[in-house]
């Protein structure tokens, strides 16, 4: 029986009009079996206090990405390689 050749794709990237782009200040990171979640957050200020300060904050779950735990890993190991370029 003759060995099939892998197949060759083309990956093309994009990113829509209506994809959502957002800052996150705040992420859970959890594992499961198979995958690691990343929560991420953004914090919201409540109004200021008559003294002019900011008490109250609302931090919401903007997304929830789930990755296979070698993705997990290479985010990882780039997140180790940025912090010791500071």
């Amino acid at each position: 029986m003759a060995q099939e050749k892998p197949i060759q794709i083309q990956r093309i990237f994009e990113q829509p009009a209506d994809a959502i782009s957002f800052y996150s200040d705040f992420t859970q990171v959890l594992a499961s079996g198979e995958e690691v979640l990343l929560q991420l957050y953004e914090t919201i200020p409540g109004p200021p206090e008559p003294e002019g300060r900011v008490q109250v904050f609302k931090t919401r779950l903007r997304a929830t990405v789930m990755v296979s735990r070698p993705n997990a890993r290479r985010i990882a190991e780039l997140l180790l390689k940025m912090a010791g370029e500071e």
